[in-house]
C-alpha cells in the first residue's frame, strides 16, 4: 500500500515521503490517525498545496516535543515501590502505562504509545533505564528504580 505521510513517523519517514507499508498497518494505524493518505495523483496535488501548513504544524510539535525532553531530562528517577515475593520477584509487573502514568503524576505528560521497552515489562527490582520517543526526531531516557518491600 503506497501512502504519503502526513508528518515525521518514527522508523518509516518524513512529512511528505512515499512510503510503501503492509495494507493492515496503513488502514489500521495510518489512514485513521491522520498521519498519512493515499499515494494517488489528487492527493498528491493536495498535499503540495498544504505543505507550507503541514511543515509549520510539524516543527510545532517537534519544539514542543524538544521542550518536553528537557524536562524530562532534569527526572534523576523514577522510582516504584511494589510488593515482591520471597523468591525476589515482583507480584505483577511494571509496564508501559504504569511508567507513563507515574510520569504523568510527577507532572510531566507521556502517553503509553511513547514509553520503548523492547524488552518487555519490569518483573525484578532493581534500575533500568526506560527509553522515550517523544517524537520521530526527540528520543530521551528516563531511570526507573523498583524497589520491593516483602508481601
Amino acid at each position: 500500500m503506497k501512502l504519503i505521510l502526513l508528518e515525521n513517523i518514527y522508523n518509516l519517514g518524513d512529512l511528505g515521503d512515499t512510503v510503501t507499508v503492509k495494507p493492515g498497518y496503513g488502514r489500521n494505524f495510518l489512514l485513521p490517525r491522520g498521519k498519512a493518505i493515499p499515494a494517488t495523483r489528487e492527493n498528491l496535488e493536495k498535499f503540495e498545496a498544504r505543505r507550507e501548513e503541514l511543515m509549520r504544524q510539524a516543527n510545532e510539535k517537534l519544539g514542543a516535543a524538544e521542550a518536553r525532553r528537557e524536562a524530562i531530562d532534569g527526572i534523576e528517577e523514577v522510582l516504584f515501590t511494589v510488593a515482591i515475593s520471597p523468591e525476589g520477584r515482583l507480584y505483577g509487573s511494571i509496564n508501559p502505562q504504569e511508567i507513563a502514568g507515574k510520569l504523568t503524576e510527577m507532572g510531566f505528560a507521556v502517553e503509553k504509545a511513547e514509553v520503548d521497552m523492547p524488552e518487555g515489562p519490569i518483573r525484578e527490582p532493581g534500575e533500568y533505564t526506560i527509553g522515550l520517543i517523544l517524537h520521530a526526531d526527540v528520543q530521551t531516557e528516563v531511570k526507573v528504580r523498583v524497589e520491593g518491600e516483602e508481601g
